[in-house]
């Protein structure tokens, strides 16, 4: 009974620590107006994820306000309806950690009026300093070593520190700076930074091939964001949806195409990057259909290089130091011999 008591309490103690905040969800509210923009209430806000199929439905309140919290950051469709009016339907992108204020105006009228909003929509619910890099940027901007973190250097505020190659947000160190993924922490526990210190320098920790988007916070962000006194670093991974996907890549940076050192020599590394990931529906023929249910999404990549050093041999540099050197000695024989007498020049 107490071996039984002892492990409940550490899956609890487990569960705590790896608990995830709501940093890596969205939110998406507003109010409904009628065509003199009067405040309509108990209207019928339904909100669906376009890639997903998941749907929520919420009732606007006496002010005509509705929301709805805690929504995955994607592409949604939302549908208003209210007795007396038409349907209206708006379509909007939400990202990550922010708040998509999407006001909807109804008609009255037999017809169906549909808005599309391409722009992604501005945090208005809560002001923070952010920045948010979308999937668009992550894919297609190039990028040195394929280390997501390295875009956030394209947002306001942020560097790299030079001492342990961090990010350093509004100018403090990078062991002040928090990372998450997923809602989880992703720090270094020790000396701060991404997960994986200074190794995380030189290979990637998180495939970029897997990142959906993440958010940049500098300052003023809320209480979930949690423990940092510097900024934040909020990704997100990409998840499945109803339509298979998926993208594969092979790079090389060879020695070959660089320029030679000053000695003739080819002193570059060789650096061969490859990997991809794929996601879609858990679909079995004639046993299961997951659409709109279940998805799955997995993602790999690696590297390999080679790099020119100079290596030491102790062994033989030892060796070399050890051994005698030569010395010319003449023998008593050779000194008393005619040839080594000095000669006198005769007339």
């Amino acid at each position: 009974m107490r071996m039984l008591q002892t492990l409940v309490i550490a899956a609890i103690l487990v569960t705590s620590l790896f608990a995830q905040s709501n940093a890596n969800k969205a939110q998406i509210a507003g109010n409904v107006y009628d065509p003199n923009q009067a405040l309509v209430p108990n209207a019928t806000v339904t909100i669906r994820n376009e890639g997903t199929g998941a749907m929520r439905v919420v009732t606007t309140n006496e002010a005509g306000y509705y929301q709805a919290p805690f929504v995955d950051p994607g592409r949604y469709t939302l549908e208003a309806s209210a007795s007396g009016f038409a349907k209206k339907t708006v379509a909007a992108t939400v990202n990550v950690g922010t708040t998509a204020n999407i006001d909807i105006v109804l008609t009255i009228s037999e017809t169906t009026e549909t808005v599309e909003v391409t722009d992604t929509l501005i945090n208005l619910a809560v002001p923070t300093l952010s920045t948010v890099v979308n999937q668009t940027a992550i894919r297609d901007l190039p990028i040195n070593g394929r280390r997501f973190q390295d875009f956030a250097v394209l947002t306001p505020t942020v560097q790299v520190e030079p001492q342990r190659q961090q990010l350093s947000f509004v100018g403090q160190r990078g062991v002040n700076s928090n990372v998450m993924l997923d809602g989880a922490d992703y720090t270094q526990p020790f000396f701060g930074g991404i997960r994986g210190g200074e190794r995380s320098n030189f290979i990637i920790t998180v495939p970029q091939s897997a990142v959906q988007e993440f958010q940049v916070v500098a300052a003023g962000y809320s209480a979930e964001y949690g423990r940092s006194t510097g900024g934040v670093l909020n990704a997100i991974t990409k998840s499945g949806s109803n339509e298979l996907h998926g993208d594969a890549f092979y790079q090389i940076r060879h020695k070959e195409l660089g320029e030679t050192n000053p000695l003739g020599q080819n002193a570059l590394e060789t650096l061969q990057q490859f990997g991809g990931g794929l996601g879609g529906p858990v679909f079995i023929p004639k046993f299961y259909d997951g659409r709109n249910r279940t998805f799955f999404f997995v993602a790999g990549e690696s590297q390999f290089s080679k790099q020119p050093r100079l290596v030491q041999m102790p062994y033989f540099e030892r060796r070399r130091a050890r051994r005698p050197t030569p010395k010319l000695t003449i023998s008593s024989a050779a000194r008393n011999s005619p040839s080594s007498r000095p000669t006198t020049p005769t007339a």
